[in-house]
């Protein structure tokens, strides 16, 4: 599950990031504000990765130790996430997308909401480090939440007949799909996190639509976009 999130990171945004430079596809802007949001999402990525291998080669230490790094990085991918979502350049208001997902004031909740998720699960996970089961499940959980961007950007590669951010909805169920299978495999039913933790995500997810085209969410939006 870390790799595959990691990779379908990495996918999601190597056209306009990664792979900037070897395609000639529009790029946006990449201002230093992006280099560092997207310095320290990838560096969750990685962190994720060795993370559930220290667990692998059996080096609960490690893992332990590292952790702490990997709180304050979760830390800054969310404020971080809330002053590049405030201050995207990518969508402006117009008196011809008002009201639809084009208009920043309806989109900024998406990404509001997959940092305000990672930030809820992972300081849940951070809580209860000392019970496995249910740490391992919330971090899976955050990174999901976080995957939003990239797999809004794999359904514009892929022309999915979906706006991006729905779609990015909908894949972010693949990966809570999987977790729900592995759980049937290895324990016959969910486990508590994955019941709880996944139907929370599950709900949100069209609550953020019906929030985002609010006119209160609209007017919070106006307000602190400016």
């Amino acid at each position: 599950m870390a790799i595959a999130m990691a990779v379908t990171a990495f996918i999601g945004f190597a056209p306009t990031y990664y792979l900037a430079g070897l395609n000639d596809a529009p790029t946006p802007l990449l201002t230093p504000r992006l280099h560092l949001h997207g310095a320290l999402c990838t560096a969750w990525m990685l962190l994720l990765v060795a993370q559930t291998g220290l667990i692998a080669a059996g080096r609960a230490d490690i893992h332990r130790l590292t952790g702490m790094a990997g709180v304050a990085l979760g830390a800054a991918i969310f404020v971080s996430g809330i002053f590049t979502a405030i201050h995207s350049e990518r969508r402006v208001h117009t008196d011809l997308n008002a009201g639809t997902l084009a208009d920043p004031y309806v989109f900024l909740i998406f990404p509001f909401a997959a940092v305000g998720m990672f930030a809820l699960f992972g300081a849940i996970g951070v809580a209860n480090r000392h019970r496995p089961g249910v740490h391992k499940r919330l971090m899976l959980l955050a990174t999901m939440s976080l995957l939003g961007p990239a797999l809004a950007r794999i359904v514009t590669q892929l022309h999915l007949p979906v706006t991006n951010a729905i779609g990015a909805l909908v894949l972010i169920n693949l990966f809570l799909a999987a977790l729900v299978a592995y759980d049937l495999a290895t324990r016959g039913r969910l486990h508590p996190a994955t019941l709880w933790g996944g139907g929370f995500l599950l709900i949100s997810e069209p609550l953020r639509v019906a929030i985002g085209y609010s006119e209160p969410w609209r007017a919070i939006a106006r307000a602190v976009m400016g």
